[in-house]
């Protein structure tokens, strides 16, 4: 099925949101507060703009996506990634992380609008609700990106004119991790079970969010729980494969929506609206890439590849050793980038950044996977359901049914807390290869140093567990110095 792209218009004739199948936006500008703020369509359009800066090129629709993929353990980078897979973090690097600083500020500042003005707009109550829920959600998930990935940063919970001159100290982790949580409780309070619109969050997405935040806290039983507030929903449900293609009917550039997307960046192949996912992971000679720049690549020698089985399916739709030219012609890969990653194609791409593929933020897999993580570690050792969980998605792979007992199931015999999660964390990395959490879940767990050093034989500085500072902020921030620059910079 192809998608059906819809562009939904932010601008000043105030168009609402009239979609039913797809939301996808245009980058634009913040919307302007005078004369504006006074009907529900007005609420609509503050709401869409939040979810525009997620869009832009700066953040899911281009670099962010795949920042980090050469420094796991799995994936090597050229060109411009090439110090990123030595560990080291050059000024052309620092300038890019520089623009995610920036665009998760303009999608809080975004959220901080409509969260400030459109309380006071009359309109239905139920759907004021919900744009306000989308907000707090939009909100969190912008300030999760900046904490993981800077550390401590200025919490800012008011709107600014001027994003380059504002002030704000860098709070403690800890702080905007409760920030966070704060919001998402706010989110899943005000969020409907479903939407009518694919790619808006709902109060599942809040409750995985959440999940996810208390994962990453160390906090297992709260984790545990709401992971399992998202399952008992019924909302959901894991898309049987029975060979590798059909993976391609979750991730494939054509695909709306499926029954265990819990939220996603939606794109769709246009200029206008897509995004450059595919051609990360391509050739420009690929079918699958339209002017791949061919940016990331791994070796057999890879730990995680090497001891990636053959029989499980999501090997033979992620990894590629040939794979077809423009032509059809399957062409094997060279010698010196031998493994290739195809989870994300676009056949018919009208231009680079241009591709149909939706960017996956937490599906089904995540709240199995949390539960099955969090139940072990809340219990001390693994329980029959954590257990049960991780099968579920182990079992997929291979093509069996998710809900019902196989051959390749794991046993919980001779199982500790700490291998079972050592067992979690491996199929979380098979998982979600390319979808931007192995790096995460290293550093998280504790591994990131010996793992790196196992696959690729390099030892690593904390430095690269945190991005820096931007310059541009400490020189304009009055509440930052040079010494609160994060280690290392």
């Amino acid at each position: 099925m192809k998608k059906f792209a819809i562009v939904c218009l932010l601008s000043t004739s105030l168009l609402t949101l009239s979609c039913n199948d797809l939301l996808v936006e245009h980058p634009e500008s913040l919307l302007a507060t005078t004369n504006f703020y006074k009907n529900a369509a007005d609420a609509n359009s503050a709401v869409s703009a939040i979810s525009s800066t997620l869009h832009t090129t700066t953040l899911y629709g281009f670099r962010y996506v795949a920042h980090t993929t050469a420094l796991e353990d799995y994936a090597s980078g050229q060109g411009f990634y090439i110090p990123m897979s030595q560990y080291q973090i050059t000024t052309p690097i620092i300038s890019v992380t520089d623009q995610f600083w920036a665009g998760f500020y303009k999608t809080i500042d975004a959220a901080n609008l409509a969260l400030k003005y459109v309380p006071a707009i009359s309109m239905d109550e139920t759907q004021k609700k919900q744009l306000l829920g989308e907000a707090y959600f939009l909100r969190a998930l912008a300030y999760y990106n900046l904490v993981k990935n800077f550390g401590g940063v200025p919490i800012r919970t008011k709107p600014t004119q001027d994003l380059t001159a504002i002030g704000g100290k860098r709070e403690t982790v800890e702080a905007v991790y409760a920030q966070i949580i704060a919001d998402l409780k706010l989110a899943e309070t005000n969020l409907p079970l479903t939407q009518s619109l694919a790619g808006k969050p709902t109060s599942g997405s809040a409750k995985t969010m959440l999940a996810d935040i208390y994962l990453v806290r160390e906090q297992w039983a709260n984790a545990r729980d709401k992971a399992e507030e998202v399952i008992a929903s019924q909302a959901y449900s894991l898309v049987n494969v029975k060979q590798s293609s059909d993976f391609e009917t979750i991730f494939g550039a054509g695909v709306v929506t499926t029954s265990e997307e819990v939220f996603s960046i939606k794109f769709q192949r246009s200029v206008a609206g897509g995004s450059a996912l595919p051609q990360f992971y391509h050739l420009p000679t690929s079918l699958w890439a339209t002017n791949g720049f061919g940016t990331f690549f791994g070796f057999p020698t890879y730990p995680l590849l090497r001891d990636w089985a053959d029989a499980d399916l999501r090997k033979g739709y992620n990894l590629y050793t040939a794979g077809p030219n423009k032509a059809g012609v399957i062409v094997a890969n060279s010698a010196s980038q031998p493994i290739r990653f195809g989870k994300f194609k676009d056949t018919g791409a009208p231009a680079s950044i241009a591709s149909g593929n939706d960017f996956p933020i937490y599906r089904y897999a995540d709240a199995l996977l949390i539960y099955a993580e969090a139940a072990s570690q809340a219990s001390q050792g693994p329980t029959a359901l954590a257990l049960e969980r991780l099968n579920m998605v182990h079992r997929r792979a291979y093509g069996f049914a998710p809900g019902s007992p196989s051959s390749v199931d794991f046993t919980v015999d001779g199982q500790t807390a700490a291998s079972f999660r050592e067992l979690v964390l491996k199929e979380r990395a098979y998982e979600f290869i390319a979808e931007g959490k192995r790096w995460y879940d290293l550093i998280r767990s504790g591994t990131v140093k010996q793992v790196i050093k196992a696959a690729k034989g390099i030892d690593i500085s904390n430095t690269v567990l945190l991005m820096p500072i931007p310059k541009q902020e400490i020189d304009n921030n009055p509440d930052i110095a040079p010494e609160d620059q994060n280690p290392g910079y």
